[in-house]
């Protein structure tokens, strides 16, 4: 599985893909800075657009070179396709990490800069909890990519992250309780203090507690077990020809 790893970070050395998690976090901050948003406009540009819609790409991008090949390529390896499948996955959950914790220093430094609307222990959280609720996006985008295709993954993804943010404070608690995409904006209104349209939370009871916090990160983490073991059924048994 290791070797499976390795061998995605070399293949993908000399692409789009190491830019994408390298630049993508700073186009928040600096449009923050523009717009004078500050750490909140950041954590918003950031969770609303900029890490969806990367996470999406290059989740795509790694399933539509081999599809282009006729997954050629993957039947190189002396793996079973589940394998395969499932190094992909912690391929592409390890830039997950990466990214964000660019983003993580690039917002601290933006604090020391421009001030500080966050606490570092609360950027720190907010990363761990945007990480493991954003996780469940890589089976289903390397799914639909591999079933349909890269645009329809892409759109798919941006579509159901902007259903999830505007959905925040609708009255359709059902839907937010059961749509993983609403989790990763919802919870940082307890956590980093500000709502799903950026601005800051206000100080009421009924604001989430720590406890409502883990129990929603823990959901989302079961979601993407499920749909990384369903995910691996499926391609187990799909023709590569």
């Amino acid at each position: 599985m290791i070797d499976i790893v390795k061998s995605e970070f070399l293949k993908n050395k000399r692409t789009s893909t190491n830019k994408f998690i390298l630049i993508t976090p700073f186009f928040s901050l600096i449009l923050s800075a523009l717009w004078g948003g500050g750490q909140n406009g950041a954590y918003n540009w950031w969770y609303a657009m900029f890490l969806p819609g990367m996470l999406a790409l290059i989740s795509a991008q790694t399933i539509t070179k081999e599809k282009n090949l006729s997954y050629k390529g993957m039947l190189l390896y002396p793996q079973s396709k589940e394998r395969i499948w499932i190094g992909k996955i912690l391929y592409i959950s390890i830039l997950l990490v990466f990214t964000n914790l660019i983003f993580m220093l690039g917002a601290e430094v933006f604090a020391l800069i421009c001030g500080s609307t966050i606490p570092l222990r609360a950027n720190i959280l907010g990363t761990i909890v945007l990480i493991f609720t954003f996780l469940f996006n890589i089976p289903i985008i390397m799914f639909l990519t591999a079933k349909f295709n890269i645009f329809l993954a892409v759109i798919f993804n941006l579509g159901m992250t902007i259903f999830g943010i505007i959905s925040y404070g609708s009255g359709i608690n059902l839907i937010l309780k059961i749509l993983p995409y609403g989790t990763s904006s919802a919870l940082m209104v307890p956590i980093l203090g500000i709502l799903p349209n950026g601005l800051p939370a206000p100080e009421i009871n009924s604001m989430p507690n720590r406890t409502g916090v883990l129990g929603s990160t823990l959901i989302s983490i079961i979601i993407f077990l499920i749909l990384a073991i369903l995910t691996t059924i499926w391609f187990g048994k799909k023709e590569v020809n």
